[in-house]
């Protein structure tokens, strides 16, 4: 069996019961294409309008490759809807900023990801489209792939906003380290289970290499934090441990944790084992990683996780976990949305479904153009690798499967485990759920006070997180400000809105 025809079987896979994991279509399956996707296309051709669907997407790529990408990936949609996709990416550390200017200046997007952009906020802000209508008529395998539950967490008021990206669906927590460097020291992670044991390995890690730095920032945040909170959809206003059935919602700068957090790492980067002014640092931390100036780097651990930074890195990974994988409304955090500048939402919407059911369109747009960008390793088992002479440090299209819409499709790449596509189906099986899973707040009524406390929390947050500012002199006047910002109606609302959630679906 090729690849191709695997790949539509774990798409089904992700989205039953694990009882039911063997249950998908064997005819779809042989026919290399989900059932879903032929029907949506039955009833398209080429007697649509020419229309142009422009994609802007995140990470590093050569101009001249994104446009051969586009071009291959258009001679798909051309072929079944008369439609070609412009491609257009910018860096992490700048994407935020460029699409806010295309949003607010009216240029032309079609589809976008989530990428920091919430669902309230961009419900409320008005720069994206409600999709109910259109996924019925442009949408209809994504609506039947995805799970009620999870259309309820991308929704305001009953307005679905976006898709969810098919992918993991829960977090850990830890610390990403170059093997090399774990068995120069010759560390067993095993041992490592607290902070304080991390602590003794930046120790060992200064004195054996004292040229790198033992911990470092990434484009100046640490916002991964060694916690289990919920933030319950975004915005201040937290449960301060999803593991548990505490439903009491609460500033989580003001709580004990994120005190100790932030001590903890100012001590650090007093003793020097944490990446001085990190707060201001533009380099990635797989860049300081790569380049053999950092030893470690906070990470969010995930089935894969290895594979997808040493692809940045071109070194080997240990993943040293700290907080066990648990699953909230925020692990649906990676969405597609259509922007309201799309000229045709139907159109991108049909783009979308064909980006999420096709392997071919996903692995085109995933991994980039077939002999370029990556050569098939072994045809049966889908492993790619990059070409010979390319590597890490001279690709020219990076490779990000989780910000696409459905990377539990595409390839596998040969750093990643050749079952990282079941492995993380089991990952999203086996998490804790937070009691609060499926809420969504609707952050409409209190816009000035979110708006004035983001103002705050630009101030401090990212200076207090990479260990700049002194907590015993920060926090106070940080937690003051906060509450003359009005923090505390927010948590309020945030509380009334859970409580009521609670209410109805918590019986």
């Amino acid at each position: 069996m090729s690849f191709k025809k695997k790949a539509v079987s774990l798409s089904c896979l992700a989205v039953v019961l694990p009882a039911l994991l063997i249950g998908c279509s064997k005819e779809a399956a042989e026919n290399g294409s989900s059932s879903g996707s032929s029907t949506a296309t039955a009833s398209t051709s080429t007697s649509q309008e020419p229309y142009v669907v422009k994609i802007v997407m995140a990470d590093d790529a050569d101009d001249e490759a994104v446009k051969a990408v586009a071009a291959e990936a258009s001679k798909i949609t051309q072929a079944k809807f008369n439609t070609t996709i412009e491609l257009v990416r910018y860096g992490f550390s700048s994407f935020n900023q460029q699409r806010n200017l295309m949003l607010s200046s009216g240029e032309k997007i079609d589809l976008m990801p989530s990428l920091g952009l919430t669902v309230p906020n961009a419900a409320n802000s008005g720069q994206v489209v409600p999709l109910n209508d259109l996924l019925e008529q442009y949408g209809k395998d994504m609506l039947e792939q995805i799970p009620q539950a999870d259309w309820d967490s991308t929704s305001v008021d009953g307005k679905i906003y976006a898709v969810r990206n098919n992918k993991e669906l829960a977090s850990g927590y830890g610390y990403a380290v170059p093997t090399e460097y774990l068995e120069a020291l010759g560390t067993d992670v095993s041992t490592i289970k607290t902070e304080d044991d991390f602590e003794n390995l930046l120790r060992a890690a200064k004195s054996k290499f004292p040229d790198m730095y033992p911990l470092v920032s990434d484009a100046g945040t640490m916002g991964y934090y060694i916690s289990s909170k919920d933030d319950l959809g975004g915005d201040p206003g937290v449960l301060e441990d999803a593991t548990t059935d505490n439903t009491t919602v609460v500033n989580w700068y003001a709580t004990d944790t994120y005190k100790d957090i932030v001590t903890r790492r100012h001590k650090w980067q007093k003793e020097g084992l944490l990446l001085p002014n990190g707060s201001t640092n533009s380099e990635s931390a797989t860049s300081l990683i790569k380049a053999g100036k950092a030893f470690s780097s906070i990470a969010n651990t995930k089935p894969g996780v290895e594979g997808e930074i040493e692809r940045s890195t071109g070194k080997p990974m240990t993943i040293i976990e700290l907080v066990p994988p648990y699953s909230t409304t925020n692990n649906i955090n990676n969405l597609w949305y259509v922007a309201h500048n799309s000229e045709n939402p139907g159109r991108a919407v049909q783009v979308l479904n064909e980006m999420y059911t096709n392997p071919e369109l996903a692995n085109i747009l995933i991994y980039g153009v077939e002999g370029k960008n990556y050569v098939v390793k072994d045809a049966d088992k889908g492993i790619i690798d990059y070409p010979d002479g390319m590597d890490a440090g001279n690709k020219t299209y990076s490779v990000d499967p989780w910000a696409w819409p459905n990377e539990l499709i595409s390839y596998v790449w040969a750093s990643d485990s050749p079952t990282v596509w079941q492995d993380t189906l089991k990952f999203n099986e086996t998490a804790i759920k937070s009691v609060a899973k499926g809420f969504v707040w609707n952050n409409s009524k209190v816009l000035p006070e979110i708006a004035a406390v983001n103002n705050v929390l630009a101030k401090y947050v990212n200076a207090l997180d990479c260990g700049d500012l002194d907590p015993a002199d920060t926090l106070p006047r940080f937690e003051k400000e906060l509450k003359n910002a009005g923090i505390d109606k927010i948590i309020a609302e945030k509380q009334t809105q859970l409580d009521a959630w609670l209410a109805q679906n918590k019986q």
